[in-house]
């Protein structure tokens, strides 16, 4: 009996040890963190809440591969020490497979050295900071265009339109804002288009007087905004208020049309750049496809730019995890991640992954034009295509 009794147990402890984190015979755990109470608790709760419509609709399906995915969302309030905290959370206590949506750019870089360490996979990190796939990270599958690409794409659309523009930029002050930043001299640079001033802000802020004074100074026409989703009313509102109208162009965190509903008239001269189109009378088939989503599960819904994000890396991740098969591991989900290769079966641009590619790979996007008096963007352009220029590509300047 003894004997018999070692044996189940040698065999047990074995079957444990091979068993991934995360992943039962009916489960998969998922963790993610947003600001769910902080400055861009907007962004967190549309985006979390759009994670948790497509899991369920794929539940509702019978899961992946038998399995059913449980999401578990921790609140950081956008500061990055909460975010590491809730990282340690969710791998230890809660024993989550591996993450998917993370949403900031200085949050999530601040659980770098934690996925590296530990081998976690994050799909989809809620940003598109250059630093995701800059290098390429095994563990790290980022979305596009990252914000140095929206700069230069809104720059090309003003050297085209306006090749006589002076510019200025307000940016957050962060990896995000700093990161964009640099996009925007190298652009600014290479269609000889003068900057004429820039401000910066703290993550945070609710007054925008100083930087908006001090621009309004130098008079640009077209002011670029690498802000969220708050703060960029918030600047419309007092330069609206100072009589100040110049073109104002958003990197994709503001695209959304809550800030047209914040601003309201002084909206009038704003765009942002996306690549969703959420207004169009005539939706392509994934758009539709995620409105029938929303009038089954959530009808009455107010759609955003980030409830519809959500869905998106959804979107990806299940289908990774598709890829992966029955036998689920980490590394077999790194592995089928990177299978990817032009993927457009969900919202936003085609998808491509590999060895050595973790992002970065489209560059494509078009802009939305503020509609102020139904309170919403509408499409202004054309996708507009982009290649770095091959000498600024290899040299990195």
């Amino acid at each position: 009996m003894r004997q018999w009794i070692v044996v189940l147990m040698v065999m047990f402890l074995a079957g444990s040890v091979g068993a991934e984190t995360g992943v039962t015979d009916d489960k998969i755990k998922v963790g993610m963190i947003a600001d769910l109470t902080g400055p861009i608790a907007f962004v967190g709760q549309e985006a979390s809440s759009g994670v948790k419509l497509y899991l369920q609709h794929v539940n509702d399906l019978g899961g992946v591969h038998g399995r059913k995915i449980e999401l578990i969302v921790e609140d950081d309030g956008y500061k990055p020490p909460r975010t590491v905290a809730a990282f340690r959370k969710l791998l230890d206590r809660d024993g989550v497979f591996c993450f998917a949506g993370n949403i900031g750019s200085s949050t999530t870089m601040a659980t770098f050295p934690l996925i590296k360490r530990e081998r976690v996979p994050l799909i989809g990190p809620g940003n598109f900071n250059s630093a995701m796939f800059t290098p390429a990270k095994r563990y790290v599958f980022a979305l596009d265009p990252s914000y140095p690409t929206q700069s230069w794409i809104m720059l090309k659309y003003i050297h085209q339109n306006a090749p006589a523009a002076k510019l200025a930029i307000i940016y957050q002050d962060d990896d995000m804002g700093l990161d964009g930043l640099r996009g925007f001299h190298e652009a600014a640079k290479h269609y000889n288009l003068p900057v004429v001033a820039e401000a910066s802000y703290k993550r945070g802020a609710v007054d925008f007087s100083t930087q908006v004074l001090s621009l309004k100074q130098k008079d640009p026409t077209h002011v670029i905004l690498v802000t969220v989703t708050r703060e960029a009313p918030a600047i419309l509102e007092k330069s609206h208020q100072l009589g100040w109208h110049p073109q104002f162009l958003a990197a994709l965190p503001a695209a959304d049309q809550r800030v047209v509903e914040l601003a309201g008239e002084a909206a009038a001269n704003f765009m942002g750049i996306t690549f969703l189109d959420l207004s169009s009378p005539e939706p392509d088939k994934q758009t539709q496809r995620y409105l029938d989503l929303v009038h089954q599960y959530d009808p009455g819904r107010k759609l955003s730019l980030y409830h519809a994000y959500g869905v998106m890396l959804a979107q990806i991740f299940v289908e990774g995890l598709q890829r992966a098969g029955r036998d689920l591991t980490r590394e077999k989900l790194v592995d089928a991640m990177e299978t990817f290769n032009g993927w457009q079966d969900c919202l936003g641009p085609p998808v491509t992954y590999g060895p050595n590619v973790r992002g970065g790979s489209n560059t494509a996007a078009f802009l939305v034009k503020a509609d102020v008096k139904n309170k919403t963007l509408v499409r202004a352009t054309d996708w507009i295509q982009f290649e770095k220029p091959q000498k600024i590509a290899k040299n990195g300047k």
